[in-house]
């Protein structure tokens, strides 16, 4: 199937959206796969809704709660979309998880659903390209001399899998290689020789592409849709292939959380990790050896004089950065990351004195690095081309850092962005990273996703706040929008809340700037949780919280298998506390959101506290403070709706399927007796309640699951 790349404006040809939907009515395709099918109405209207947009080139905006059937809802739609039109659509999805469940599971259904068709359209899951395996680099690895030993035994099992593996993906591998092992051989966009290299036609990411051009249905995460958007408004442009080949159609699953991804592709970085990556490339020495490429690039460069230079520069390029990252983790003091803006300015023009020393270091290596390598001759000879091609690499790593430091030499001058500092843990210690983030992304979101493209389809279940999207579209520069109708929509959820759950909030407990709020949360959590027999989620917002409650609720209840955030790999806690349905599960943010936990191993959620912002992390102060300059309320423009969307997400971790029943409880009672409170509540699907003392709340739960 060939697929249009232009992107000037076409005439479409409109799908029937009654004709969609009956796919998924009591008489469709769908229901024939089951014994006993019930339609669902919202997921009806929902394929219409989308089916319209894709015929009006409209923007949707559609909030669908949990068990509508979103997946197929957009999906059957998309699939007819393309094979009427021969365009090509993008589904992008916030977590690795959901790509897999869309590519195993919901397009086959998909497919199952429209029946066979001549010239039927394809799917095809896309990660980014660091997942992929380098076979050339796999080669130079294998190659280097003295290899540590467990390096060498990973190395080899690896070369033996390449032979047979039709993906070359890292989550394919039977094992989890070291990092810096996998650093090593995977592919990299500004390290690729395209046709001149020796594997080009094994490669697996040439494989890919080729593949991506020829489907319809391209699925990827946001973080690669972004950085594909980023390179096209780099100068790509939008009728060519940049990270992913030309596309009109943009759908996005899990919408909630875009703002953040985009983020990271319109912000600008370094840490020790960047410069020491470079460095390493250049000069490193391994059991004695020197493996690093200057050495071959000085053997055939006519300005080898300039090899002194070089080295004295590496090392003072290297102490320089020493006694930055010293200053910076200074400056950051006692908290985990500060902005420019929220420290005196003797603090901040002391931490920019030590980046333009560094600054200075690296220009002069720069500069050295640059006359050596342009005036190289490696004449046809793989080993030196190789080394002046990897020196390459490593100059225009090293001139990005140089050029983000201009950035903050200037920041007074860019009032759109924040410059900031924050500690990352790093097995030997803390480790600061300079970041230069915009602090609206409403314009950049406008030009480089909702003008280009023909019908961006927005979905998620938690993309309102009470009964407005205006949050949402206000961040993600829709609020104003007139490039497009934008169209929303509300499509709820067919569980039955009322019936199945009990929410919970104790009206004893005290606030949580009290100094026994922390023993009442151990107290409650504890006698929660052996009410319910374990099968618990207990969320938090504070990680110190978390391990203060877990030890406590550990020293109680000794026979419960208790599961810590931190303890283990984040997907074998979930597979462990899903197989052990009695077992009880502590954990933090990233827990809030993304994992599906169906059944009887998750009977009961606990919020320990509604989950407000930290105010001072520098991103959010920086866009409270924009807010509040223009005469508005940070606090009800900005804190509560993210604390709401957050809280919306933690709420939905317990209904997952048709048949689940159980309990959330908050204790927080924050939700009862502040005025915003009832945003909180009236933000999730109505349920059963109990806002009581702690006592009654147990004796309530008691009669609820027995």
């Amino acid at each position: 199937m060939q697929y249009d790349d232009g992107c000037e404006e076409r005439e479409y040809h409109s799908l029937n959206a009654d004709t969609i939907a009956g796919y998924l009515e009591e008489t469709g395709s769908f229901a024939s796969f089951f014994d006993h099918y019930e339609e669902r109405p919202s997921q009806l209207d929902l394929v219409r809704a989308i089916t319209h947009c894709f015929n009006d080139s409209a923007i949707g905006v559609f909030e669908a709660g949990t068990g509508v059937g979103k997946s197929l809802a957009y999906l059957l739609p998309a699939f007819e979309w393309a094979l009427a039109n021969k365009v090509r659509v993008v589904v992008s999805t916030g977590t690795i998880n959901l790509q897999h469940q869309l590519i195993d599971k919901d397009v086959p259904d998909a497919l199952k659903i429209l029946g066979e068709k001549p010239d039927m359209p394809q799917a095809l899951l896309i990660k980014g390209r660091q997942n992929y395996l380098c076979l050339r680099r796999l080669m130079q690895t294998v190659q280097e001399p003295d290899l540590f030993t467990q390096e060498a035994e990973e190395l080899a099992a690896i070369q033996k899998w390449a032979q047979t593996t039709d993906e070359g993906t890292r989550s394919a591998l039977p094992f989890m290689p070291a990092p810096g092992l996998w650093v090593k051989i995977c592919s990299e966009s500004d390290n690729c020789l395209g046709q001149r290299c020796p594997f080009y036609t094994s490669c697996f990411v040439m494989k890919l592409r080729k593949k991506a051009e020829k489907a319809a249905i391209l699925i990827v995460n946001h973080h690669l849709l972004f950085a594909d958007l980023a390179s096209r408004q780099d100068g790509a442009g939008y009728a060519a292939t940049a990270v992913l080949p030309p596309f009109h159609a943009i759908i996005f699953d899990e919408a909630h959380t875009i703002e953040e991804a985009a983020s990271s592709f319109f912000s600008h970085t370094f840490s020790r990790y960047e410069l020491n990556r470079s460095i390493t490339t250049l000069s490193r020495v391994k059991k004695g050896k020197n493996v690093g490429c200057l050495e071959k690039i000085t053997a055939v460069s006519t300005k080898a004089e300039l090899m002194p230079v070089i080295a004295n520069a590496l090392t003072k390029t290297q102490a320089a950065y020493a006694a930055l990252e010293a200053q910076a983790l200074n400056f950051c003091g006692s908290v985990s990351s500060l902005s420019f803006t929220q420290v005196p300015a003797a603090k901040t023009a002391a931490l920019l004195a030590l980046c333009k020393d560094f600054a200075g270091e690296l220009n002069k290596l720069n500069n050295a690095l640059a006359v050596l390598i342009t005036n190289a001759e490696p004449n046809d000879d793989p080993r030196y081309e190789d080394a002046v091609r990897e020196g390459g690499i490593a100059l225009s790593r090293l001139q990005d850092i140089a050029e983000t430091l201009e950035h903050f030499f200037q920041w007074t001058q860019q009032p759109d962005y924040v410059f900031w500092i924050e500690k990352m843990q790093s097995p030997g210690g803390e480790v600061p990273r300079f970041n230069q983030t915009p602090i609206d992304l409403a314009d950049k979101l406008r030009h480089a996703v909702f003008k280009p493209f023909d019908t961006v389809i927005a979905l998620s279940a938690t993309l309102k706040i009470g009964n407005s999207f205006s949050f949402w579209m206000g961040r993600t520069g829709l609020l104003s929008f007139s490039g497009k109708e934008v169209r929303t929509g509300t499509f709820d959820s067919p569980f039955h809340y009322e019936k199945n759950v009990l929410l919970n909030i104790p009206t004893d407990a005290p606030a949580p700037d009290d100094e026994q709020f922390q023993a009442f949360v151990n107290t409650a959590v504890a006698r929660l949780i052996e009410i319910t027999g374990g099968k618990t989620l207990v969320l938090f917002t504070s990680y110190e919280s978390l391990k203060q409650t877990c030890a406590f609720a550990r020293s109680e209840l000794p026979d419960m298998e208790i599961l810590q955030q931190g303890e283990d790999d984040r997907s074998r806690l979930l597979h462990t506390f899903k197989e052990h349905i009695d077992s009880i599960l502590f954990a933090t943010t990233s827990f809030w959101a993304g994992i599906d936990v169906p059944g009887e191993a998750l009977t009961h959620v606990i919020l320990v506290k509604l989950p407000f912002a930290v105010p001072s992390a520098p991103l959010f102060r920086a866009r409270a403070d924009a807010i509040e300059r223009k005469g508005g309320s940070s606090f009800m423009q900005l804190s509560v709706p993210e604390a709401v969307v957050q809280f919306r997400q933690g709420f939905g971790r317990l209904m997952r399927s048709q048949t689940d029943r159980g309990i959330v409880t908050l204790l927080d009672k924050r939700a009862l007796i502040k005025q915003y409170g009832r945003i909180f509540i009236d933000s999730i699907p109505k349920t059963k309640q109990c806002f009581a003392s702690l006592q009654e709340i147990v004796y309530n739960i008691e009669s609820f699951l027995y």
